[in-house]
């Protein structure tokens, strides 16, 4: 059976609904292989405690963003008071941590403070993000704090990775700030791109939410996994053996799957898709009777011999996100092909409820109401040395066949909500004909939102 559509969509996550919508859902549909959409904003319900795939939370000053995501849950969303810590051997230290040495206990806060100092002569461009930190920290703390993080978070070494992801994701502080910070607090203690921004969540439902109202005026074939693209005679082929051609393609799911489906790819292509390389992770969701402990949104914990990686409190974004008087703490587990995540789900379990009574964040483990966990294959995107030329090589070509990149897998950057979404309107608008919008890159890296 085959079917033409003049504009396919792949994927039904907020990037792909977002295409969709801003087309006004017409000649457009939707190809999703899952039985729901959402993508990496899928959100589950189980007794009465709410689930995202990982934190989420829009702290975007986009105006044009904040508008669109509130008109989609009509204007029902929760004000978040963003707050953030890091912990690190039985010590709870502010973020951002290089502007709070005062809760790094000594000796090594007096050696981050030195060796800070010291690193100020330093001069010259960072060729990795190993040097980037060391020029912006100094070696100790670069190496205690970041470079651990790194490892656990992005499952390589900082010498492996490229700095173009960093823009201000990462705070580089002044001189007068970490010698203030060594003293005391200098007010500076929420998350480095959120300072003095309002980050908002949907009251109800999970981030999922800001979905429901796209989703509805969208045609969305779920169930509907593309097995074959000829990009050449512009042909999906799925796996129920249906075929659809369309006029043009717009992809929003994993770059490096995109051309793995691909029967005419070239094989210079079809190896620079190759060393594109993502994160996974084991998402962990602990209920809890009792209430949180501390009143963070979520945590880094830096310990490498820990497995948490972060810690999330789902009801410190919404609380209709938890029942009354518990807890719903959410445990990232990470890894990649570099570092796969542990395979024995029991003992991960354990691990992680043993780690959470261990920082005090659950009182015993008779507390613990249950415990789930859910493999995600895709968390971020890694900037590593082979990036920047593969995806060279990867948008020449698809840009020859006319194919649009929306959102963070398909364009294989860090972007956030907002930076999707304005992908997503600039994407409609080169369908369209009309000019391109704001690049999503722009406010990737002016916002990091």
């Amino acid at each position: 059976m085959s079917s033409h559509t003049p504009i396919a969509v792949l994927g039904a996550g907020i990037a792909g609904l977002a295409v969709s919508h801003h087309l006004r859902h017409k000649d457009t549909v939707i190809f999703e292989k899952q039985p729901y959409y959402g993508g990496h904003i899928h959100t589950e319900f189980v007794d009465g405690f709410v689930w995202d795939d990982g934190p989420h939370v829009s702290f975007t000053s986009n105006n044009y963003v904040q508008d669109f995501l509130a008109d989609m849950v009509e204007d029902a969303y929760e004000v978040v008071a963003t707050k953030v810590s890091n912990y690190f051997r039985g010590n709870w230290i502010a973020h951002p941590a290089q502007v709070n040495l005062y809760q790094v206990p000594e000796p090594l806060r007096t050696a981050c403070l030195n060796s800070f100092l010291a690193s100020r002569d330093v001069k010259g461009t960072p060729r990795n993000y190993r040097e980037w930190i060391h020029m912006a920290f100094g070696e100790v703390f670069a190496e205690t704090f970041p470079a651990a993080y790194t490892r656990k978070y992005w499952t390589v070494d900082p010498v492996d990775l490229a700095t173009e992801w960093v823009g201000n994701r990462v705070m580089k502080p002044a001189v007068e700030e970490v010698l203030a910070g060594a003293k005391g607090s200098i007010g500076i203690q929420t998350v480095h791109y959120a300072v003095n921004r309002e980050s908002r969540y949907p009251t109800h439902g999970g981030f999922m939410a800001y979905t429901h109202k796209m989703a509805r005026g969208a045609t969305i074939r779920l169930n509907c996994a593309v097995e074959q693209v000829t990009f050449g005679s512009r042909q999906l082929r799925f796996s129920d053996g249906s075929e659809v051609s369309y006029r043009r393609l717009v992809s929003t799911i994993p770059l490096k799957s995109l051309i793995q489906l691909s029967s005419d790819a070239p094989p210079a292509v079809r190896d620079a898709a190759e060393t594109l390389t993502c994160t996974n992770f084991l998402r962990v969701d602990v209920a809890v009777n009792h209430p949180a402990r501390r009143p963070e949104t979520w945590m880094y914990v830096y310990d490498e011999d820990k497995l948490s990686v972060r810690v999330s409190h789902m009801e410190h974004f919404s609380p209709n996100n938890a029942q009354l008087g518990c807890s719903a703490i959410q445990v990232e587990v990470y890894g990649s092909e570099y570092r796969p995540v542990p395979t024995d789900l029991d003992r991960v379990k354990s691990t992680v409820v043993a780690e959470l009574i261990d920082m005090g964040l659950i009182d015993h483990k008779a507390a613990v109401r249950y415990v789930n966990i859910k493999f995600v294959p895709y968390g971020n995107p890694i900037f590593d040395h082979n990036r920047a030329a593969a995806m060279q090589t990867l948008t020449e070509f698809l840009d020859h066949h006319g194919v649009l990149l929306v959102g963070r897998y398909a364009e294989h950057k860090y972007l956030m909500t907002d930076a999707c979404i304005i992908s997503a309107r600039r994407a409609a608008a080169m369908v369209t004909g009309a000019a391109p919008d704001t690049d999503a890159t722009a406010v990737y890296l002016s916002e990091a939102g």
